[in-house]
């Protein structure tokens, strides 16, 4: 379980609050921290089968990662290429996927708590922790509405203020119900 939460600090914690923060140490973060997320799925996996389920998750955001580390690096991301005729398909599937890719860490939160919660028979109480996430999940598609649609930028960068408020609980929350008391044990 440490090694979700470790990973979770790493996505979780960036210092760029602008919705579309994909740069080279965005992504460098994004691979330590899901590879991280991987040996914890994988450890935890061995006594509570329901958690692998997140595993093709985690799996395709370190390559998703990856690829896009290596694209910032090589000077191609897709926000960076020129919006002619035929690149402009390009750069807006690339941007679709940066989006997927950041609301993905939603998704295998969700899993790991329910998988959790059913592995262990509900001996964790979680309300809170499911509450912060759908929080989260609601201020990341606020944020991108307003980033998008909305032409005041402001306002998505103040509610990327928010999220970050979000994730800095939730990682609080995560640490009391797993790790905190030291009831979460895989090896027996």
């Amino acid at each position: 379980m440490v090694n979700i939460l470790f990973g979770l600090l790493f996505v979780f914690l960036k210092p760029n609050l602008s919705f579309l923060d994909i740069g080279v140490a965005y992504y460098i973060t994004n691979i330590i921290g899901y590879i991280s997320i991987y040996f914890g799925v994988k450890e935890i996996g061995r006594k509570y089968h329901r958690i692998m389920k997140v595993q093709p998750f985690v799996i395709f955001m370190v390559f998703h990662s990856i690829i896009f580390f290596l694209l910032n690096v090589s000077g191609n991301s897709p926000l960076t290429i020129e919006m002619s005729s035929y690149m402009a398909l390009i750069s807006l599937v690339g941007l679709g996927f940066i989006i997927v890719g950041m609301f993905m860490v939603f998704v295998i939160i969700t899993y790991l708590i329910r998988g959790l919660e059913i592995g262990t028979g509900g001996i964790f109480n979680t309300r809170r922790l499911n509450i912060l996430c759908s929080g989260m999940m609601t201020t990341f598609v606020v944020a991108g509405v307003c980033n998008f649609f909305i032409p005041l930028p402001e306002i998505a960068q103040i509610l990327m203020s928010v999220l970050l408020v979000l994730k800095l609980l939730f990682l609080i929350e995560f640490y009391r119900v797993f790790l905190h008391k030291k009831t979460f044990t895989v090896g027996t």
